[in-house]
């Protein structure tokens, strides 16, 4: 997806975050969580969370619907016998046309590619051309040579892109589902190090687009060879020249047959390639877990299978063989890079499945996958496991002719269904319910077992990487939210062996006006010791292909920086990590006036550094992963506005949110005046008590279906003693709220919820003073009730939430409000950021008297505790409040 980012103090201690201490054998880069406000330590000093990501590429080539000639030079980073030149389209639909192609090498003054005009026809192409994936991998280019397609109306390359259709592979297709299709020359190019080549080329695109070009080594891991200049060593750079010395890239996983020796040619280049821009560097390699095709063919019950029978070149997470064999190769890896790099190596970061992420893959599209034999068998285990006898387990399922010896997986029809509406019904669908929570803990276990192979060969000096969690943004999942396997965050948070945990930034609310929410529970990230890192794969204005995000696409230097810093400010004052992307390595952050802007925000990182301090903001928005294993096929409806878009709403309330599990709030780990449970559907008797108790004398928001299921039952009696409302269920009427006069007195005005059905469907029993909003039908939708005690416990039965409806919860709690419109505030110990959402003045209400000084610019801006800037939508302010 998905799917980077990165305060006045003592000269000694910019020294000390800013320059890394000297490189020694025994280098150690670990997290460390001083107060409960994680943050890297290098040979145990602290430093700037701040990184970047990207990986050798080219500078994108601009092509238009006219003829034009394009024409580099590179000089070749390495030789090879069997080169290969590539040609790239982008991921848009259109046609593009090529001709006259020719690559000289200027020191040994002949054609490395002699002038190919393609008046031969077809065979031109096929001579010399080939292109990937073929099959019916290949989802969406067509290539043709036609006779007046070329420059001057000769014979032309005529490649035509149409949007991606069928499944076609999975592991060969970007999120979006566009493969990775491409034209290449046949490999036998006899390419020398340091030759000078010249590249020649005529194109023209309707519409227009950019190409990407380069030459390469091929092999398990390609490795690049030249191209148009490689925007990688400036990036890494710049970065050096702002501060930001750690650097995150792709390396291969050699993975050889039995017998053979491991080539770690490619890793080894990788490094150096990073070393030679900047020696200071601090290597965090993304190493990718999926198997190699020889592995995949010598055990094909390993490997994933979908419900129409097709694999995919991925392993069955369950599989301990493929547990014990990945961690194998991985600890080879580490060791090799630690005897030959290991002063420079910071960390690792193991990648797989779906785009790396470590979710099922082909989550977000239609057919289940579950169905090779290691599934059924590891299944079985783990249903002994649990049930331990038949007769238990057909108690439990409620099925006289359930075995744990037979037991088969779901079919996907029953996957597919949503006979009960939004959730899974235990009495009928408990089967169901038990093989979500084996997907989650078989991907989590997965996880477990490769970080503690990370682990153990980096002897714990280094740091450990994970993409997981990303509890918030698979409520939009269609199949249901647990589809994804990421739904056993705290299995894997109870592992000693990871020390980041990270995702993209969310792809919900990024842009410009938005509050960039985290994809997890990140305070409870923090609260288990570890650090949340954002991957900032913001699409720059320089950015280029449509990977998730590009919707958002910014296109100034000024709405860049502006996204930028709001995203630093936020990592920051949340103690959270971040890596710029570059998503393509086609040169995303090659301007130094991004990078400026890090180097400015050291000032709010330092302050931070110097003085730890826990992110403990008075809202708290609060997840339940195993809540969502109980959503069915299409729950998304309600699960998205729920549990993903709330996001939006909570950003803009004028206060700052931390996002938390359950268990930590039953737990009495976290301590907020305003409580938003945004999926507390399941609790035990235990789990109710324990949660009135912790959230006592705080403001709670139930949202949905507050305590519906009563452990494995649906029980609405289960929900009074928790909301203090008498819940009852209303059918055959719109989830769609409407303020009443009630709530248009307390100045509610947007409606919100779903233009249809959906069932269940709840309403309370309350006075007309205490109705907020009504559904259709007249009955209670949203609800507020203050207790004897003057705690307040607001219903809201419609799917969603909305800014003005949360600033009134927040009032009546007592929340300190930064803003009483709406704005995106973030604030720890004397900091507070503002992103605008709208244009107009803000008026700040600040805690502290005195000076409010920009951050970023030195500027005094006002005196607390009232300062008013004129804001546009999108601009970003970072301030220092009092002295």
């Amino acid at each position: 997806m998905l799917a980077f980012s990165r305060s006045a103090v003592p000269t000694t201690l910019l020294v000390l975050c800013t320059a890394f201490p000297s490189f020694a054998a025994g280098l150690t880069v670990r997290v460390e969580s001083p107060n409960g406000a994680p943050r890297i330590v290098v040979n145990g000093q602290p430093v700037r969370a701040r990184m970047f990501f990207g990986g050798p590429g080219s500078s994108p080539l601009p092509v238009g619907p006219v003829w034009q000639q394009i024409e580099f030079q590179f000089t070749a980073a390495g030789s090879a016998e069997n080169g290969t030149m590539h040609f790239r389209f982008g991921q848009e639909v259109g046609d593009v046309f090529l001709d006259r192609i020719q690559v000289t090498d200027l020191d040994g003054k002949q054609d490395l590619i002699p002038l190919g005009d393609f008046e031969g026809g077809q065979e031109d192409f096929s001579r010399d051309w080939t292109f990937w994936p073929t099959g019916a991998e290949n989802t969406v280019g067509t290539i043709t040579v036609e006779p007046k397609a070329g420059q001057d109306g000769g014979g032309g390359l005529h490649v035509h892109l149409a949007a991606p259709s069928g499944r076609g592979q999975p592991a060969l297709s970007s999120s979006n589902g566009w493969p990775d299709f491409h034209i290449y020359h046949q490999p036998n190019l006899r390419v020398i190090e340091g030759h000078r080549y010249r590249v020649r080329v005529s194109a023209r695109a309707v519409p227009a687009r950019s190409l990407s070009v380069g030459f390469y080594r091929p092999g398990k891991t390609f490795v690049r060879l030249g191209g148009p200049a490689d925007p990688f060593p400036d990036q890494i750079q710049m970065a050096a020249d702002a501060g930001v010395n750690f650097v995150s890239f792709p390396v291969g996983l050699p993975w050889p047959k039995p017998g053979e020796a491991a080539d770690w040619k490619g890793e080894d280049a990788a490094c150096q390639t990073v070393l030679a821009a900047n020696p200071q560097a601090l290597l965090v390699p993304r190493i990718p877990m999926n198997p190699p095709e020889w592995w995949r063919a010598a055990h094909p019950d390993e490997v994933m299978q979908w419900e129409d029978g097709h694999p995919v070149a991925a392993a069955v997470p369950a599989s301990p063989l493929y547990r014990h064999d990945a961690a194998e190769r991985l600890s080879a890896l580490i060791a090799h890079l630690e005897e030959k790099f290991g002063d420079h190596l910071a960390g690792y970061h193991p990648v797989g499945q779906n785009t790396g992420e470590w979710f099922y893959e082909d989550t977000w599209k239609h057919a289940l996958n579950g169905y090779a034999p290691a599934d059924r068998r590891e299944w079985r285990l783990w249903l002994k496991n649990r049930y331990g006898t038949d007769d238990t387990l057909r108690r439990a399922w409620n099925d006289a002719s359930a075995a744990l010896d037979a037991a088969s997986v779901p079919s996907p029809a029953a996957r597919h269904a949503a006979p009960a509406g939004i959730f899974r019904d235990p009495a009928t669908e408990q089967a169901l319910v038990d093989w979500t929570e084996f997907q989650q803990e078989a991907m989590a276990d997965c996880v477990r077992a490769i970080a503690k192979a990370a682990r153990q060969a980096s002897a714990g000096r280094k740091l450990v990487l994970f993409f997981y969690g990303y509890l918030h943004e698979f409520g939009a999942v269609a199949n249901g939210p647990a589809t994804s396997g990421h739904y056993a965050l705290r299995r894997v948070l109870d592992s000693p062996d990871i020390d980041i945990l990270c995702s993209p930034i969310s792809y919900f609310d990024r842009g410009l006006g938005g509050n960039a929410p985290s994809m997890s529970a990140a305070e409870s990230v923090a609260l288990a010791g570890k650090l949340w890192l954002n991957e900032d794969d913001t699409h720059t204005y320089l950015a280029t292909g449509t990977p998730p995000g590009s919707r958002d696409h910014v296109t100034t230097l000024e709405a860049t920086n502006a996204e930028l810093t709001r995203n630093v400010a936020e990592e920051a004052l949340r103690n959270f990590a971040t890596w710029w992307m570059d998503l393509t390595f086609t040169g995303w952050f090659r301007d130094r006036r991004m990078w400026l802007q890090m180097k400015k925000l050291a000032a709010l990182d330092d302050a931070l550094l110097q003085s730890p301090t826990p992110f403990r903001p008075e809202i708290a928005a609060v997840v339940d992963a195993p809540a969502m294993w109980h959503v069915a096929a299409g729950g998304q409806v309600v699960a998205g506005p729920c549990v993903s878009e709330a996001r939006a709403s909570l950003g803009r309330v004028g206060a700052p949110y931390g996002q938390y599990l359950l268990d930590d709030v039953t737990a009495g780990k976290v301590k907020a005046k305003l409580y938003v449970f945004l999926n507390a559907w399941s609790l035990t008797a235990d789990q109710r008590t324990r949660l009135r108790e912790s959230a006592r004398g705080g403001v709670c928001v139930w949202c949905y279906a507050p305590g519906y299921f009563d452990g494995d039952s649906a029980s609405l009696d289960a929900t009074q003693p928790l909301t203090g409302f008498r819940v009852q269920r209303v059918d055959q009427t719109k989830a769609w709220a409407t303020p009443a006069a009630a709530g248009t007195g307390l100045g509610l005005h947007q409606a919100f919820g779903l233009q249809r059905s959906v069932a269940p469907l709840f309403s309370v029993d309350a006075h007309p003073d205490e109705i907020l909003f009504t559904y259709p039908d007249g009955s209670a939708a949203v609800a507020l009730r203050k207790s004897v005690d003057g705690q307040a416990s607001l219903f809201v039965g419609a799917p969603g939430l909305t800014s003005e409806l949360l600033r009134l919860a927040a009032r009546q709690a007592g929340v300190h409000l930064f803003t009483d419109t709406d704005a995106n505030v973030y604030a720890n110990g004397p900091f507070v950021a503002i992103h605008a959402s709208e244009d107009g003045p803000i008026g700040l209400h600040l805690r502290n008297q005195g000076p409010v000084v920009d951050v970023l610019s030195g500027e005094t801006v006002g005196a607390g505790p009232e300062v008013v800037l004129p804001l546009h939508r999108g601009e970003t302010r970072v301030l220092r409040c009092g002295l």
